[in-house]
């Protein structure tokens, strides 16, 4: 298997994890800190954004767009709307915008996959690292 291979089906893992722990989460569950200002419910926004923009990303670059410079200023600015956001629908959208960018990776050629990591954005593939990170944050809090 190759590491592109093994990238997907690694993405596939980290949407099942992140699927199950949002399943199992209760009303009391989203607002609970993860320190830094961020809660539960604000870090599953946070997946459900990156997810969201790497899929747009990836098609634009399916149509040979190019992969787009990420802004710095993104998470700040999440952080800012943070209050609007109601939890549950966070964890469902979530789990929804993982889904679709994995099938979008997914549909990618290997050559293209590869091509993306050549470029140093190889994170827009790699998408379970990101996942894995918060559900670890997320976990230790609920423990």
């Amino acid at each position: 298997m190759s590491a592109s291979d093994e990238d997907l089906q690694r993405n596939d893992e980290a949407t099942s994890r992140l699927s199950a722990l949002v399943e199992r989460l209760e009303e009391a569950d989203l607002e609970r800190s993860l320190g830094g200002g961020w809660t539960v419910a604000f870090a599953l926004a946070h997946l459900a954004f990156w997810d969201a923009r790497q899929h747009v990303a990836l098609q634009g670059y399916t149509r040979g767009d190019g992969f787009p410079p990420e802004d710095k200023a993104v998470n700040d600015t999440l952080e800012a709307v943070a209050p609007l956001l109601r939890g549950e629908a966070a964890g469902l959208e979530a789990v929804r915008a993982a889904r679709l960018v994995d099938a979008t990776i997914a549909g990618l050629s290997e050559a293209q996959r590869m091509s993306l990591a050549e470029e140093g954005v190889g994170f827009a593939v790699q998408r379970w690292q990101h996942r894995e990170d918060h559900i670890a944050q997320i976990e230790a809090v609920l423990r």
